[in-house]
């Protein structure tokens, strides 16, 4: 069974390079966000280039390869891939059925899917030797991919965690104010409940009081 890519969509056009590698990211089980990965990438207010691209996905760990290759070819390699689309933009592509059907998820679009003529209208850009190929960057995971410490996530997610639970607290700080209260109480008794007890037990010996001695078998039990 192919695993579908989520689609993740940019919050402005010249962030689908960065939102198609986030997707990619995603796919292999790491999150980011665009911020983050923004910074990696080199991005400008024109966008980011393949090359930025690259740099930040060999950073995170990915083991990439770039290339000008044809329909064919394609059709070979492993997914999902990041595609220069239009020659002014990134998406990615996920699956290919039976060669015709073309699944790609579009950053500014969402997920969408492409006959054969129109996916090559949008992907090819040159003809060499008589074949129409286009660009396309595949990824790949290695190690460092699952053990990678993007700087500040890891402060974003602790931030939340506590904020979350301190907002919970509040919300229920009257039932948390009696649940400490019991618990107080509670720790008091078993300190101060042994100190009574050997009372009554010496005050019952002393005394030949075997109704104290019986008090103190009962507290006990």
């Amino acid at each position: 069974m192919t695993k579908t890519i989520e689609s993740l969509r940019q919050h402005d056009s010249m962030q689908c390079g960065i939102a198609s590698l986030q997707m990619v990211c995603k796919y292999f089980g790491r999150e980011y966000t665009l911020d983050s990965l923004s910074k990696l990438c080199f991005a400008t207010t024109e966008g980011v280039s393949m090359l930025g691209i690259n740099e930040a996905a060999n950073t995170l760990g990915l083991h990439t390869a770039c290339a000008k290759i044809s329909i064919v070819m394609l059709n070979e390699a492993p997914l999902p891939c990041i595609l220069h689309w239009n020659q002014n933009h990134f998406v990615v592509l996920y699956k290919i059925k039976k060669s015709k059907k073309f699944y790609v998820a579009d950053p500014g679009k969402g997920l969408v899917a492409y006959t054969l003529d129109e996916f090559k209208q949008h992907w090819i850009s040159t003809n060499s030797n008589g074949e129409d190929k286009g660009i396309v960057m595949f990824l790949e995971t290695t190690p460092a991919f699952f053990t990678y410490k993007m700087q500040g996530e890891e402060n974003i997610k602790e931030k939340w965690s506590f904020r979350f639970l301190f907002g919970y607290v509040k919300k229920y700080r009257k039932s948390f104010g009696q649940i400490i209260l019991g618990l107080v109480v509670g720790s008091l008794l078993q300190l101060v409940l042994p100190f009574l007890t050997q009372s009554i037990v010496d005050v019952g010996i002393k005394n030949q009081d075997c109704t104290l001695s019986n008090k103190s078998a009962q507290l006990q039990i």
